[in-house]
């Protein structure tokens, strides 16, 4: 640009040295000719002549020297003008590129202290890159504390991804403090997915303090696994502290699952009562098999059986939240077999059918208003206990020996009260008193006799009875 001013200033300095030639080449010759012509004429004449040419003389240098300052000051005032008001070399740009820009609107920018080549170079890039900017509204928007380089730039991009925005509207956003930038590649995004939304609509959740990019992800994510979640769940569930991209995992894994009569709002509240909701989905579909410690229970005819089954629980989505949990359901389940157990007639008619007794358990619902539902019930081991009727009755029986002995007990004691007041009455003499236990004595020892005979007996008959199933065997 330098080197054009300057040869501009040379070639007027040129102009004017080669005027000032001219007039003095002129002036030599005038004088010879009127030389020639006064040695014709008279002395008198000759002496007025000479007057006149001196005359002529000093009229013609200060015509020159007039040309000359007039010639330096419409090249400095030229000069001024290219150099410092107009940026001659970017205009030209400009105008190579087919865009008209006013002298008169550079001389304003000049004025109002715009910045008329980075102007310049916004509006020639934008058409280059097939948009058309205003010279007049890009410095209106600059005046405007707008960052013009980041509001074209971004016209420039959506334009590249067949979009259309507004200079104005994109200045309006970055003014209203929208990442401007952000917003726009989660709005390309978007549109490269098929995903219907609009500028407007992401900067208002800019605004709300919406990270505009996750949700975009988000939905981008749901909508190529074929399944549709509104933008404004996404946002209302990330403004409710959650965690957006989990939830739509796990949403995706239980629609993939073939889980029914659910929707986002249910992953979402899962998510946001602090469950890890990658495992609750999982609960529902894979389902989850728990072994009890082992359940006691006692049959009509009195014999104890201790019962360990598997349980097959699957978790119901809508549930999870605020239903009964897996403890509760384990504990019904426990409470149904010892019921059950219970009301079989005998032992051995759980030990040959014990599926019978888990359907009747299972079939009782169990599973209600729980989080769970109840896939299967099996029995895992089944224990003979105690013959609990039996002991009662040997307890019984033993308590019924103890009162009779103490029943004796009372007995004797009143007999020697009886006896003592005979004595003292003369009723019983001592004599008497002996014959009496001399007889008890004797029947005693006979009783024993007795025992001790029929002992020997059953011992007899058990070894007899025993070669006889001796002898069979080998028989056999």
């Amino acid at each position: 640009m330098k080197v054009i001013y300057k040869i501009l200033i040379i070639l007027f300095l040129f102009s004017a040295i080669t005027s000032c030639k001219r007039s003095s080449s002129n002036y030599e010759f005038n004088k010879k000719q009127d030389s020639i012509e006064n040695i014709n004429k008279n002395t008198v004449n000759n002496t007025v002549i000479t007057d006149e040419n001196t005359a002529e003389e000093g009229v013609g240098f200060w015509k020159t020297l007039l040309v000359l300052l007039i010639s330096l000051a419409i090249g400095a005032g030229i000069f001024y003008f290219f150099y410092a008001l107009i940026p001659i070399k970017l205009w030209y740009q400009a105008w190579l590129s087919g865009i008209k820009v006013p002298w008169g609107v550079l001389l304003k920018m000049y004025f109002r202290k715009i910045p008329q080549d980075k102007i310049l170079r916004i509006i020639i890039q934008a058409k280059n890159s097939g948009v058309s900017l205003s010279a007049k509204n890009l410095a209106n928007h600059y005046l405007a504390n707008v960052n013009i380089d980041i509001v074209s730039n971004a016209i420039i991009r959506a334009h590249n991804a067949n979009l259309t925005l507004d200079l104005n509207e994109v200045a309006a956003l970055y003014l209203a403090r929208v990442d401007v930038e952000k917003v726009l590649h989660s709005l390309i995004m978007a549109k490269n997915a098929d995903v219907e939304t609009n500028i407007q609509e992401l900067s208002g959740y800019y605004l709300a303090n919406v990270d505009v990019e996750r949700i975009i992800k988000s939905k981008i994510t749901a909508r190529n696994s074929g399944f549709r979640i509104e933008l404004v769940d996404l946002k209302e569930h990330y403004l409710s502290g959650g965690n957006v991209e989990k939830t739509v995992s796990a949403f995706i894994a239980a629609k993939k699952a073939g889980l029914l009569n659910f929707d986002f709002s249910d992953i979402a509240e899962i998510d946001l009562a602090k469950y890890d909701v990658t495992k609750s989905v999982q609960s529902c579909i894979i389902p989850k098999v728990v072994e009890t410690s082992g359940v006691r229970g006692v049959a009509r005819d009195g014999v104890e059986l201790t019962l360990k089954v598997k349980v097959t629980l699957r978790a119901f989505i809508k549930s999870i939240i605020g239903g009964v949990n897996e403890d509760t359901v384990l504990a019904r389940v426990n409470e149904g077999l010892a019921t059950e157990i219970g009301m079989s007639a005998t032992h051995f008619d759980v030990l040959q059918s014990p599926y019978i007794l888990a359907d009747k358990v299972q079939q009782k619902g169990l599973e209600s208003s729980s989080a769970f539902e109840i896939l299967s019930i099996d029995v895992s081991d089944i224990k003979v206990g105690k013959d609990i009727h039996s002991e009662l009755k040997i307890e019984r029986a033993h308590a019924d020996a103890e009162q009779a002995k103490a029943e004796l007990i009372m007995a004797e004691e009143k007999v020697q009260k009886a006896m003592a007041a005979a004595f003292l009455d003369g009723r019983l003499s001592i004599h008497e008193y002996h014959n009496m236990k001399n007889t008890e004595a004797d029947t005693e020892m006979r009783k024993k006799l007795g025992n001790s005979v029929d002992k020997n007996k059953s011992k007899d008959s058990n070894s007899h009875k025993n070669e006889h199933d001796e002898k069979k065997d080998e028989h056999h």
